[in-house]
């Protein structure tokens, strides 16, 4: 079912899944409405929920709400699609049902994307409430966005605005295979096509609470590691296969992290700057860097292990300047 009112086009359309947000979704749905930027509408996207949750979307008279209830529980990757097929603004900006947009947002995010025509998607930074209150910001530059898809998902989802056209243009859209990694294998695809920020102003706040699929779940890792694995494989597709697998699991994941396995790990740090000197996808300053840090930083946990002399010899030989002072502070 789909009430749908609006005719007008508008600038942005807001998706906001909703699956039982009844306790914080006309918080969420107030944010949206109090917002300084008033051309968009409204898309909440309920996915069968039965605590109530359509009762407190419909009570609402704003013509710039849709409200769509599927006839069956589709999972969050097919019901943001069925948003993205609905959506009309030039922008898609993305809400869950349960967080709150400061007021600016809207505003912020669409002055930004409309001077900055040469990007495609920016994110604001977030400011987690409830039981946390960690603030997430993420990086501005574009070519760092693309080194950091690498470690995990470089652009905040729940706070992200995007140009419609250019996702549509290349055929960009959710993978129900992929939850609960959904954003992070979509912006790990887009990236290829897309240009992506994350603007440093904090203007979403994000709420934790107890049903959430949190970070800690076995799913997640699984699926974040698949598509770390294909997001090298595209981004440097002249590696041997063993190549993606390995960086994933003992460089960037550092699983069974031993001082005997220093020279394996320089080894995947080096390959992956040689084939980056030839494919030319990341930033070859930037990557240098990164990857330089992730790589001194193994090399101080390790020493802060129990070792033989000659083993923290061969470690220390390997450290920077600024590594080797951390390690003799502490």
């Amino acid at each position: 079912m789909t009430v749908h009112i609006q005719t007008k086009v508008p600038s942005i359309s807001i998706l906001m899944p909703v699956y039982n947000c009844a306790l914080y979704l006309a918080e969420a749905i107030d944010s949206i409405l109090n917002q300084t930027f008033t051309d968009f509408e409204l898309i909440v996207l309920d996915d069968g929920s039965t605590d109530g949750s359509a009762e407190i979307a419909k009570s609402y008279s704003d013509k710039r709400i849709v409200y769509h209830c599927n006839e069956k529980n589709l999972g969050l990757a097919n019901n943001l699609n069925l948003g993205l097929r609905m959506a009309k603004g030039k922008y898609i900006a993305r809400m869950d049902g349960d967080d709150i947009s400061l007021p600016e947002r809207l505003q912020t995010q669409y002055d930004y994307l409309e001077s900055h025509p040469n990007i495609d998607l920016c994110s604001c930074g977030l400011q987690m409430f409830g039981t946390e209150d960690t603030v997430w910001v993420r990086e501005s530059n574009p070519e760092a966005v693309k080194i950091t898809m690498m470690f995990y998902s470089p652009v905040l989802h729940a706070s992200s605005v995007w140009r419609r056209e250019a996702f549509e243009k290349h055929n960009l859209y959710y993978d129900q295979n992929a939850f609960p990694a959904e954003d992070y294998d979509l912006w790990a695809r887009a990236i290829f096509h897309c240009r992506m920020v994350n603007i440093p102003q904090v203007l979403y706040k994000y709420r934790i609470h107890g049903i959430q699929v949190t970070k800690t779940d076995d799913r997640v890792a699984q699926k974040d590691r698949e598509i770390r694995i294909n997001f090298l494989r595209n981004a440097l597709p002249d590696m041997d296969e063993s190549f993606y697998h390995d960086f994933v699991d003992k460089f960037i994941s550092a699983n069974n992290l031993s001082a005997s396995n220093i020279g394996e790990l320089k080894g995947f740090y080096l390959q992956l700057l040689d084939a980056n000197s030839k494919q030319h996808f990341f930033d070859h300053a930037l990557l240098q860097n990164r990857i330089a840090k992730y790589y001194q930083s193994y090399l101080l946990r390790m020493l802060q292990s129990k070792l033989d002399f000659s083993l923290q010899l061969k470690i220390m030989s390997e450290m920077n300047f600024r590594t080797f002072i951390k390690w003799l502070i502490k």
